[in-house]
C-alpha cells in the first residue's frame, strides 16, 4: 500500500469549552483530544481553567512549535512540572541554558555506535526472559506481557546506565516506578495537591519508591568512585563529562536527576511500545507471518545482532507502526514564553500548547486507514510523501528524545528474539483498554499465552 494522503492547510477555530467537560478530560483524555480534532479541526483555541489552550494537530503547526520557534516554547507546564516531582530537573523536564548544557554533556553517551555496543546486553537479558517463559509455555500458563516487558527493559537499562544487574530486584523496582508514575498522573489531576510531606498512604508509597531509586543511584555512583564500577556505562561517561563551554562537571544532584530520568523514562517507554507491538501482532497474524519469515530468512536460527537490524526492514516498519498507533508519549505540551503568531492568529504569552502524537498519528489526511495496523504506512514510497511531523513518537527538533536510537535498537532486538522462539496469543476475552497515564498502558495488563514455534 502506498500512502497517497495529501496535506491540507489547517484552519483556526475558537471553541467555548464548558468547565463541566474537565472531568471528562481527566477520565478519557485520548477521546477528548480525538473528538476535538475530528469535530473542530487542526488548530483549536479554547479556555481550560486559567489557561488559554491551543490544540495543534497539523504537521506544519507542530513543526513551528518544536523546531522553527522552539526557543519560545518551554516545558514549564503542569505535565512536566508534575513529572519533575519524581525525576527532578533532568533532560526531560529542564529548559533553556541549563538543558542545553546537560544535553551537550550527555549526548556522546547516546551516539549510535555507543548504542549499538549495548546489543549483546539487550540480547542477554532477552534470552534470560525467554528461558523463564519455557515453564509457562509447557503449562499453557498466561503471562502478563506488560510486566514482562517492564522487567526486561529495566534490566537492560540498569546494566547500560548503571552497570548493575537488576534482574533479582526488577519486579520490586518496576513496581516502585509504576507507583511513582501513577502519582504523577494523580497529582496532575488535583486542583490543590497536597505536598509529599503529608503522610497519606499514597505519599508513603511514593517516598519509599524514591528512596529505593536514590539508594540504587548512590550505590552505583559509589562503586564508580571506588573503582568498582564498569568503565563504559552511561553513568561512567556522565561522571567524567566536562561541559566544553563552562568547563563544569555535573553536581551530585544534577547527576541524580539525569540518572533517575533515564532509568524511569528509559525502560517504561520501550516497555509500553513493545507491549502494544505484541498485542497488535496477535491481532494481525498475516503481518506476524511476514515478520517471522523475514527473521528466519536473515538469521537462519542464530541469535540476532545489531548488524542484522538493517537487514530486516519489516521489523523496522512493524515497530514504527506500533509506535504510530500507541505512541508511549501520547501528549506533548509547551508554554509560550512570549507572544507568537501562527497562521496569522495571535498566540499570547503563557498560552498552553497541546500536541498529541496519538491524535496526529491517526489523522485521515496523512494516513490511509489511520486506525488500522498496517506497517506499509512506513514503506519508503509512503514516507517520502508524508510531512515530517505527521509522525513524531519521540518528539522532535532540539528536544528529540535522547534515547530514541536506544529504544529502537532495543525494541528491534527484543521483538526479533521473541518471535524466533515464541508465538504470543491474547488470552480469550481479556479486556484490552488503552490507559493514557504517563505513557499509554494497558489498563488490565496484557495477558497472553506463549507457544513454542
Amino acid at each position: 500500500m502506498i500512502d497517497t494522503a495529501v496535506s491540507t492547510q489547517p484552519t483556526y477555530k475558537a471553541v467555548n469549552l464548558s468547565p463541566r467537560r474537565i472531568p471528562e478530560i481527566q477520565r478519557n483524555p485520548l477521546a477528548f483530544l480525538q473528538h476535538n480534532a475530528s469535530e473542530h479541526g487542526d488548530f483549536i483555541h479554547y479556555p481550560l481553567g486559567l489557561w488559554e489552550v491551543f490544540q495543534l494537530n497539523h504537521p506544519d503547526l507542530i513543526e513551528h512549535v518544536l523546531v522553527t520557534n522552539q526557543r519560545n516554547y518551554s516545558k514549564n507546564t503542569v505535565q512536566y512540572n508534575t513529572l519533575a516531582k519524581i525525576t527532578g530537573r533532568g533532560l526531560l523536564t529542564s529548559d533553556g541554558r541549563f538543558w542545553r548544557r546537560q544535553r551537550r554533556m550527555i549526548q556522546p553517551a547516546f551516539h549510535r555506535q555507543k548504542v549499538l555496543g549495548w546489543g549483546e546486553t539487550m540480547i542477554k537479558y532477552t534470552q534470560n526472559m525467554l528461558g523463564n517463559w519455557e515453564k509457562a509455555a509447557q503449562a499453557n500458563q498466561p503471562l502478563d506481557i506488560d510486566e514482562e516487558m517492564m522487567a526486561v527493559t529495566l534490566s537492560i537499562v540498569g546494566q547500560a546506565l548503571l552497570g548493575l544487574d537488576l534482574q533479582a530486584v526488577a519486579s520490586k523496582l518496576t513496581q516502585a516506578v509504576l507507583v511513582l508514575l501513577d502519582y504523577v498522573v494523580y497529582r496532575s489531576q488535583q486542583i490543590i495537591p497536597l505536598p509529599l510531606t503529608v503522610p497519606t498512604s499514597r505519599h508513603r508509597l511514593v517516598r519509599d519508591g524514591l528512596k529505593q531509586l536514590d539508594k540504587l543511584i548512590d550505590m552505583a555512583i559509589r562503586e564508580h568512585h571506588e573503582g568498582r564500577g564498569q568503565p563504559d556505562t552511561i553513568l561512567s561517561q556522565m561522571l567524567a563529562a566536562v561541559d566544553r563551554e563552562s568547563n563544569e562537571q555535573m553536581t551530585r544532584d544534577e547527576l541524580r536527576d539525569e540518572v533517575i530520568t533515564l532509568l524511569v523514562a528509559g525502560h517504561e517507554t520501550a516497555a509500553s511500545g513493545l507491549n502494544w507491538l505484541f498485542y497488535l501482532l496477535s491481532q494481525n497474524p498475516a503481518v506476524e507471518e511476514e515478520l517471522v519469515a523475514e527473521i528466519d530468512a536473515v538469521l537462519n536460527g542464530r541469535l540476532p545482532t545489531t548488524d542484522d537490524l538493517t537487514q530486516m526492514p519489516t521489523v523496522q516498519r512493524v515497530i514504527a507502526e506500533a509506535l504510530r498507533l500507541y505512541p508511549p508519549a501520547w501528549v506533548i505540551t509547551r508554554r509560550a514564553i512570549e507572544a507568537d503568531t501562527l497562521l496569522g492568529e495571535a498566540i499570547p504569552a503563557n498560552a498552553l500548547i497541546i500536541m498529541s502524537p496519538y491524535t496526529m498519528h491517526r489523522h485521515p489526511n496523512f494516513w490511509n486507514k489511520p486506525d488500522a495496523f498496517d506497517p506499509d504506512h512506513f514503506l519508503p514510497t509512503a514516507e517520502k510523501d508524508r510531512p515530517r511531523y505527521a509522525y513524531f513518537p519521540f518528539g522532535g527538533g532540539a528536544r528529540l528524545c535522547i534515547g530514541d536510537q536506544f529504544a529502537k535498537v532495543e525494541m528491534g532486538l527484543i521483538v526479533t528474539a521473541v518471535l524466533q522462539q515464541y508465538r504470543l496469543q491474547l488470552l480469550p476475552n481479556h479486556p484490552v483498554v488503552a490507559d493514557p497515564l504517563v505513557t499509554i498502558r494497558p489498563k488490565h495488563g496484557m495477558m497472553m499465552t506463549v507457544h513454542r514455534r
